[in-house]
């Protein structure tokens, strides 16, 4: 006889998000993936700017969070948020369609410009 341990059950319950879905990283137990931020449109800043820009959509899986990379990924700035029109809440798929840039320098953002990157972490809502 056996008996299953809580640990037995968080590899259980890790192996079969890992069969479900191809994640991209893992930390410990922690897996997620990766979305790259593309302009997708074109948009003059000045140094100092902060502006709304819209980018390739990116589909945000229900009951995921998202962080953004720290790391610059343009020379020119760095992506602060990704969102939507209508907000969503977390427990529903959401698609992240624009983008909000702040300009380290004056620069001309082209369309397919990489703006940053999205972490994205499966999250188990307790409510």
């Amino acid at each position: 006889m056996r008996i299953t341990t809580r640990l037995d059950t968080v590899r259980r319950d890790l192996a079969e998000s890992k069969a479900k879905k191809a994640l991209d990283f893992r930390i410990g137990t922690i897996s997620g993936n990766l979305k790259a931020i593309i302009a997708d449109e074109v948009m003059e800043f000045e140094s100092g700017d902060i502006k709304r820009i819209k980018i390739k959509k990116i589909s945000i899986p229900a009951n995921y969070l998202s962080f953004l990379s720290g790391y610059g990924s343009n020379r020119y700035g760095h992506a602060l948020t990704v969102d939507e029109e209508i907000p969503l809440p977390i427990s529903m798929e959401r698609i992240g369609d624009h983008a909000l840039f702040a300009a380290a320098e004056s620069c001309e953002i082209q369309k397919n410009d990489l703006l940053g990157v999205l972490i994205l972490l499966p999250v188990h809502l307790t409510y």
